[in-house]
């Protein structure tokens, strides 16, 4: 399995641009996700809950809101092993962090982003000019949390989870709800609609945290019928590794910008799709190598990077992993090959659809054993780790999107 802790990464060996666009000028922002702390897993037992009363708690197992119980006597149970999830217990209260200011932050935008004032950050720092911060420096910052939310008493809803709870940038939120009769529910984040699944009473969905998305509280919205609820998600902000591409190694990116620009367009759009069967939240994720593979985690999902002599600044979509050439990449679950070709930039490539808006991706491959079209079953050999496209090194890049949205793709890995 792979670890869940995280190494810096001095010279990445993917320089391949998978969440970066540039023009003739030089690079744009990013809109791809950026990772998050800590690590999480994919086994989560949910434990019995006596569903009595309207009540709002935060467990090992993420948020749990109860709104009395679901029409029969006695506590409800759900004996179900639920993915992703949290493996430790998320923090009822938001605790002091330290925060490295960034090159264009001002006091106000990091209030903002933090759920704080202004006046906070400087009476905790000792700031004695609020108008010039310094980039580098290292402020301390104390949040306040939001209430946890209830569901009324006559909610069509017996009971929302939530996990992880509160949600760092760059990770996938999992929502699993439960109704009094069977119903459709209809869920938005962020104003943004998000697709549910339903099974009689129980329902499910994803919500990918962009991890460029700015921390602080986010609106989500549950509609049944003719009632809606809302409340906000707290999105804590991730701590990232900082990586300066060379000026050498940029150049194939800088200077080939239509064919980037190109490939991630495509790319967009195939992540874009969402087929109705597939991914559930019993569904299970391993590692794409085996156990016994020796490797380095060479550059993390997240990480921010600089290209050459650019200012604009991107970030990592995949978990990079510095192996041997040859070694064995495997599917990490059960789904569909949509995609197995060599890229200008990913390389020899390969894209396995999960189902309901879950992919993974295989980039810089030496060689591919799959097509599209494909069904590939849990550790079947994708293909072989190599040094193709815009790489540096052999290594295995490995990706999940949700939504279209790059996610961490180790929180979905089985502890």
């Amino acid at each position: 399995m792979l670890p869940y802790s995280r190494r810096t990464s001095t010279q990445p060996n993917d320089r391949d641009g998978s969440s970066v666009r540039v023009d003739d000028a030089g690079l744009r922002h990013a809109r791809t996700a950026l990772g998050g702390l800590p690590r999480l897993g994919v086994g989560l037992l949910v434990v019995l809950l006596a569903l009595i009363g309207v009540t709002a708690s935060v467990h090992a197992d993420g948020l749990i809101i109860s709104g009395g119980t679901s029409g029969g006597a006695g506590p409800q149970i759900d004996a179900v092993t639920l993915s992703p999830a949290a493996r430790q217990a998320p923090v009822a209260a938001a605790q002091p962090r330290a925060y490295v200011v960034q090159r264009g932050d001002t006091l106000s935008v990091i209030a903002a982003r933090n759920n704080t004032t202004v006046a906070s950050l400087v009476a905790r720092n000792a700031l004695a000019n609020a108008d010039r911060i310094d980039a580098g420096r290292v402020l301390q910052i104390d949040t306040v949390d939001a209430p946890l939310p209830t569901l009324p008493p006559a909610s069509p809803l017996a009971r929302v989870q939530f996990w992880p709870w509160p949600p760092v940038q760059g990770q996938t939120l999992a929502v699993w709800m439960i109704s009094r009769t069977p119903i459709t529910p209809a869920l938005s984040f962020a104003g943004q609609a998000i697709s549910v699944t339903t099974e009689g009473r129980s329902s499910w969905a994803l919500i990918p945290i962009g991890a460029l998305a700015d921390p602080g509280s986010k609106p989500l919205t549950l509609t049944l019928g003719a009632t809606a609820w809302t409340m906000l998600v707290p999105i804590r902000a991730g701590v990232f590794d900082t990586d300066q591409i060379s000026a050498e190694a940029a150049d194939p990116i800088l200077s080939e910008a239509a064919k980037v620009n190109a490939e991630l367009a495509r790319m967009t759009q195939l992540f874009a799709g969402a087929s109705r069967d597939g991914w559930t939240p019993r569904s299970r994720f391993s590692s794409p190598l085996a156990p016994d593979v020796k490797y380095e985690a060479s550059s993390p999902f997240g990480s921010r990077r600089t290209y050459g002599t650019s200012s604009g600044l991107t970030t990592h979509a995949g978990e990079d992993f510095a192996v041997a050439p040859g070694t064995p990449v495997l599917a990490p679950a059960a789904g569909t090959v949509v995609l197995a070709e060599p890229l200008f930039v990913r390389g020899n490539a390969v894209v396995v659809d999960h189902g309901r808006g879950v992919y993974s991706g295989y980039w810089h491959m030496q060689t591919l054993n799959v097509k599209a079209g494909d069904l590939v079953s849990p550790g079947q050999v994708l293909g072989a780790v190599g040094n193709t496209g815009l790489s540096t090194g052999a290594h295995l890049h490995w990706e999940m999107r949700v939504g279209g949205v790059a996610v961490d793709p180790l929180q979905w890995v089985e502890k």
